[in-house]
């Protein structure tokens, strides 16, 4: 199984980096590390810099901006015809956003009636949204990391156990850390090359 996902995954990176090459975003704050990723986003229309030049790599994502971001990824647009989830705290907007990734248990709100849309997301909020969002399911397998908590190890040991993710650390995965659009656009970039990747069937073996 482990070998199985490891192919789909390079497959993937190889297919989205040829994707993002052909529309290069000249941020200049984006670095090696995320230039295939931010790219990847950026083609597909996932996200956009803070301004021209600046993608806000370092920079942490508040809620709402994570949900019009995942709602993308996942075909979501300002179409979207889906209930209103029944945040009061949610501009008219992005609304679309929020009550897609309700309506699909992707995000919940921080009580019923309040999303928390200005609030930061954190990476233990983000692995869990990235978690259902794509389909990657829970992990009961043990985590190295010890600042992760019960409610949120599932989701982490999932991104981990999908080579999603390696934490901060060998001990730590920065959990109640906000995750930055960097790391966002890596998470997101993997996950959709596990979810949209087949391994190649086999018609004959001779």
């Amino acid at each position: 199984m482990k070998k199985k996902i490891t192919t789909a995954l390079a497959a993937g990176v190889l297919a989205f980096t040829m994707s993002a090459s052909t529309s290069f975003a000249a941020f200049t704050d984006v670095s090696p590390r995320y230039e295939t990723e931010v790219n990847y986003l950026i083609t597909n229309n996932y996200a956009q810099g803070l301004t021209s030049t600046k993608f806000g790599t370092t920079h942490s994502i508040k809620r709402i901006d994570a949900a019009v971001m995942v709602a993308r990824a996942l075909g979501f647009t300002e179409a979207s015809n889906l209930p209103d989830a029944g945040f009061t705290d949610v501009p008219t907007s992005r609304a679309w956003a929020v009550n897609a990734l309700a309506a699909r248990g992707v995000f919940s709100g921080k009580t019923t009636t309040q999303f928390g849309a200005a609030d930061t997301m954190t990476r233990n909020e983000m692995a869990k949204v990235i978690a259902v969002a794509y389909g990657l399911g829970v992990s009961s397998d043990p985590i190295p990391f010890t600042d992760v908590n019960q409610r949120f190890a599932p989701y982490v040991g999932a991104l981990v156990q999908n080579g999603i993710t390696s934490g901060k650390s060998l001990t730590s995965f920065g959990a109640d850390e906000p995750i930055t659009r960097g790391d966002f656009a890596i998470f997101v970039y993997k996950a959709e090359g596990l979810s949209k990747v087949e391994p190649p069937e086999v018609e004959e073996v001779s």
